[in-house]
């Protein structure tokens, strides 16, 4: 995999993708691509580049590349994480960090910001999860979120804020998106939400730094952990319930990814599977 890693980087590089590094993942023939910082349309314009140069030098090398969540039952799945950072413009100052306390922590705004990403989570999650099979990747632990709380180091949290090194700007992970989603409309949701924390001067719980992978749902709920929504329905749900949301994808846009979606998931749940005919079908 390493030839064609380096083609789709020299490749990527020579169309003007800014490409921070790419590396082999945990899972059978799972690769992570990191791009540099780019401002929300850019950043959108060269994700959809990415998919297509991707798709095209597998295909002429004779390999399928994919970006199904979870396309391996026993493997890590797949996500698209939002490195997040938030400058003063034009004077281009850091106002993730809290400038008063050594640098290292969240400022007021970075706490709001991550407040309100933590209470649309569910809200966000049919934008930044589309598909049937994106629940499989986060109901499977992994390191996947399943629930809308915030860490230090945590890799299961669903936003994980690294400490503040002295010569990097602050940074929020957004680590539930998948890359079966629309970038446009997932950057939409989810600058839509850090607004409406903003906005109403929301204060984060504290974070949980342990593995949320070691507890159990019931666990979870007595530390008042909210879940991600566990499927595609649930998601569509949660998503018509949520006036910011909806209101930052305007009624258009809604109407049409809501009636799309909800028809496939539909038709998913009319399906019978091999499993349940081979677990069932004797009874």
């Amino acid at each position: 995999m390493t030839g064609t890693r380096d083609e789709i980087v020299t490749t990527l590089r020579s169309l003007g993708v800014g490409v921070a590094g790419a590396h082999h993942e945990t899972g059978p023939g799972q690769e992570e691509l990191d791009l540099l910082p780019a401002g929300g349309v850019a950043m959108a314009d060269q994700i959809m580049t990415v998919r297509q140069v991707i798709r095209s030098v597998a295909a002429r090398r004779g390999l399928r590349a994919t970006f199904m969540p979870k396309p391996l039952p026993d493997a890590a799945g797949s996500g698209m994480h939002f490195q997040q950072r938030l400058f003063n413009y034009p004077g281009g100052e850091d106002l993730l960090r809290d400038q008063t306390d050594g640098g290292d922590q969240l400022s007021l705004a970075g706490g709001h910001l991550l407040a309100g990403q933590l209470d649309h989570a569910a809200g966000m999650a049919a934008i930044l999860c589309p598909t049937v099979n994106s629940y499989k990747r986060l109901n499977a632990g992994h390191r996947a979120p399943r629930h809308a709380r915030w860490a230090r180091v945590g890799e299961s949290a669903l936003v994980r804020v690294p400490v503040m090194g002295d010569d990097q700007p602050g940074m929020l992970e957004l680590r539930s998106p998948d890359a079966t989603a629309n970038p446009y409309l997932a950057l939409t949701v989810a600058i839509a939400a850090a607004l409406d924390g903003i906005r109403r001067g929301e204060s984060p719980p504290e974070p949980l730094d342990e593995s949320l992978v070691a507890y159990d749902d019931a666990g979870l709920d007595r530390l008042g952990t909210p879940r991600l929504p566990e499927n595609l329905g649930d998601a569509l749900a949660a998503l018509a319930g949520d006036d910011v949301i909806r209101h930052a994808l305007g009624d258009y846009i809604f109407d049409l990814f809501y009636t799309r979606k909800w028809a496939e998931w539909s038709d998913y749940r009319r399906q019978i599977t091999p499993w349940e005919l081979a677990r069932y079908a004797d009874l």
